[in-house]
């Protein structure tokens, strides 16, 4: 199921690009560059993967910083 993140965005490399940071279920933070197409307004396309004790595992766009794809978040971290 597709969704919206919250997140914090930044100018990325190019002007074309952005930079997510979302905060996860734990309390870090990941760092994604993604193509502005990957956002609606000022949240970030995602996939639902899977929910949890009010957190859900997200899917994201392209691979982060850190070389994750996937991350929990907090239910309230999804856009509505």
């Amino acid at each position: 199921m597709t969704t919206t993140l919250n997140c914090k965005i930044v100018d990325g490399l190019m002007p074309s690009e952005k930079i997510a940071i979302i905060q996860s279920a734990d309390g870090s933070t990941e760092e994604v560059a993604v193509s502005m197409q990957n956002f609606t307004g000022d949240k970030l396309m995602a996939f639902i993967i899977g929910e949890h004790e009010g957190k859900v595992l997200v899917e994201l766009p392209r691979e982060t910083v850190s070389g994750r794809w996937r991350m929990w978040v907090n239910q309230s971290a999804i856009g509505g």
